[in-house]
């Protein structure tokens, strides 16, 4: 468990986080819900994964409002009772793909939604707002240095244009926060793995998917570099960065790239480490062969080879640092996957990990002691 600094930074904050029963807001609201938290969350839980993560989060005390963040009313209703502490905006439809499937549905869910959640925000007016997009918001022009957070946004896809569209969006609201509204920064995150994923067409979850079937391991693209960091890392950067808006620590208005240390790694590096690891924690008495890898290219979908992500800007001013690298990202996957394949539930799988963090993460909510979000 966390010890008492970061239960007192946390404990009895009213939290609302937009997206909850996603794969990065079950994540957050389980680690609020640790250090003491009153959390509460606004999903459709429209899919089978983010009903199940709506049930056990729910025995878990995070309290659920169904409700479509495209629609103003609902989400104002949420808000406008008594105020939060904090709110995390993370609902959006993820997937670059769906994007081109549904291109109306993507627009009007990320920017709209950001639209609504801001509005609502002004009004209700609580102490702090993360809002979160992407890095696919950025202008991809096929650098081989990383982007930062000065760059051109643009896209040249529905999905890119949704999360560009949405930060010029928070842009437009940061003016009217300083007469009416809460603390607010933005967050562009890098591609964010670890256990309990279940996005179709998402590397991690192929890869763990074709390890337990011993099926080759189907790659579009290998060489593809990004910068991979694993859920329990983000967090802690949220949670710092939402301790620094309310500290007064970071302007409000900042923009943040949440990405980790280096120049990524390539997508054949991460499933290699997956695959190690898999090997190792498997049940057999000898050695497994390795995995065998298939090239097999998407003709009807098409992405970036490299991008690269400046994270130096929160790592800087949150004094936020990764903990977990690629190699400790794969083991913890693994490990999450092994605990749930052995029977335990997900929600235990993903406590166990965010306590075993917690308890080697003592400054992880307020470095400098005792704010309160």
């Amino acid at each position: 468990m966390a010890d008492s600094q970061l239960n007192g930074s946390w404990r009895d904050r009213r939290i609302l986080i937009t997206g909850h029963s996603g794969f990065v807001g079950s994540w957050l609201a389980l680690t609020l819900r640790q250090l003491g938290a009153e959390v509460e969350g606004i999903a459709l839980s429209a899919d089978s994964a983010t009903r199940a993560r709506d049930g056990w989060l729910a025995r878990h005390g995070v309290t659920s409002h169904v409700a479509d963040i495209r629609d103003y009313d609902a989400v104002h209703r949420v808000m406008s009772g008594a105020p939060y502490d904090c709110v995390f905006h993370l609902a959006a439809q993820p997937l670059v793909r769906a994007g081109l499937e549904d291109p109306r549905t993507t627009l009007s869910t990320n920017i709209g939604g950001s639209v609504n959640v801001l509005e609502a925000a002004r009004h209700a007016r609580p102490g702090v707002l993360v809002h979160v997009t992407s890095d696919k918001c950025y202008r991809n022009f096929g650098w081989p240095w990383p982007y930062r957070e000065t760059d051109e946004i643009g896209g040249g896809c529905p999905y890119s244009v949704s999360k560009a569209a949405a930060e010029i969006v928070f842009e437009g609201y940061t003016a009217l926060f300083d007469r009416q509204g809460p603390r607010a920064a933005s967050v562009r995150f890098g591609n964010v793995i670890g256990g309990g994923d279940h996005a179709a067409h998402r590397l991690v979850p192929d890869t763990i998917a074709a390890l337990a079937a011993e099926a080759p391991i189907e790659l579009r693209n290998a060489s593809g570099v990004r910068p991979w960091q694993h859920v329990l890392d983000v967090t802690a950067g949220l949670l710092r960065l939402a301790d620094a808006l309310a500290a007064d620590r970071v302007p409000a208005g900042r923009v943040f790239n949440f990405a980790p240390p280096g120049d990524g790694a390539t997508v054949r590096e991460l499933v290699a480490a997956l695959a190690a690891h898999w090997a190792r924690t498997g049940q057999r008495a000898t050695e497994p062969p390795g995995p065998a890898f298939l090239t097999r290219p998407d003709p009807g979908f098409t992405e970036e080879t490299v991008l690269r992500l400046d994270g130096r800007r929160a790592a800087a001013e949150l004094g936020w640092e990764h903990r977990l690298g690629l190699d400790e990202a794969a083991a913890a996957i693994v490990e999450w996957h092994r605990m749930v394949e052995r029977g335990a539930g997900p929600d235990l799988a993903t406590l166990a990990q965010i306590d075993r963090y917690l308890a080697h993460a003592q400054d992880l909510a307020d470095p400098a002691g005792g704010n309160q979000p």
